[in-house]
């Protein structure tokens, strides 16, 4: 599940693998953006998508949004009988890679303030050279697939990381992988870090789910066929926002 479409690029790369799965994927568009919703709200709104989940039959969750992990995951544990997993923001091969060098999470507000991500800078020693940048309202132009927007939200965002020469970027929400193209495009020389790929295998490994690897690093286009089964559910009867979502997990260009 996720707030809206962001968790689209979660389940991408689910579906770069075959596996014998099946995938329900839930965006509650409805109630989207999360990011700049009160953590007890969120709490509310991931637990009642959860709650739908089970009544369909599901035997493990995926939380793939990080402000949904942040806020919620934790208490979830505790409240559900099945697996609940989470994201978690690339920051240790960020800095396992660049080690000593200042680094740029770009997250929602709930994701930047919550315990979880303080609690993991710790964990890494890396509470002075994470750089936070919250981006308020980016992953609402994603779900609104205003990439012409997102592209002027970002430019000075990324020109002020010119300035520091900071090169490492960790993209802390699942809605900015969907960025990925614009910020490459503004700044060249970004290296970019995603929860995506290391989320899915841990996913894979503790359901003890038997996968092919990924035949390409290309990812999942539309056109490969493997034995995932998978169905999208969105809460919105706006029919461009369900062709967009379409878009999103079924095109390359630029995803």
């Amino acid at each position: 599940m996720d707030s809206g479409t962001g968790g689209l690029s979660v389940l991408k790369e689910i579906l770069k693998y075959d596996a014998e799965l099946e995938v329900l994927y839930y965006g509650d568009l409805y109630n989207s953006p999360y990011g700049e919703k009160d953590a007890s709200v969120v709490l509310d709104l991931t637990r009642n998508v959860c709650l739908r989940l089970v009544e369909l039959g599901a035997r493990a969750i995926l939380l793939a949004c990080n402000t949904a992990t942040s806020a919620a995951a934790e208490t979830l544990r505790k409240e559900f009988a099945i697996p609940i997993f989470g994201m978690e923001p690339a920051i240790k091969p960020a800095v396992l890679k660049n080690p000593g060098a200042e680094i740029a999470l770009l997250a929602t507000p709930v994701t930047q303030k919550e315990e979880k991500l303080q609690r993991l800078k710790k964990e890494l020693n890396a509470e002075n050279s994470i750089l936070p940048i919250s981006c308020p309202g980016l992953a609402g132009l994603v779900d609104q697939g205003d990439f012409e927007k997102a592209e002027a939200y970002l430019f000075p965002i990324l020109e002020e990381l010119k300035r520091r020469n900071v090169k490492a970027i960790v993209l802390g929400c699942t809605h900015y992988v969907f960025l990925k193209h614009i910020v490459l495009k503004l700044y060249p020389q970004a290296e970019l870090f995603d929860g995506n790929a290391g989320t899915v295998r841990h996913l894979f490994r503790s359901l003890s789910v038997k996968v092919l690897p990924p035949d390409s690093d290309q990812g999942f286009d539309g056109r490969k066929k493997n034995s995932i089964h998978y169905q999208i559910e969105l809460n919105t009867d706006d029919e461009d926002r369900i062709r967009f979502a379409e878009r999103l997990l079924n095109d390359r260009e630029g995803f």
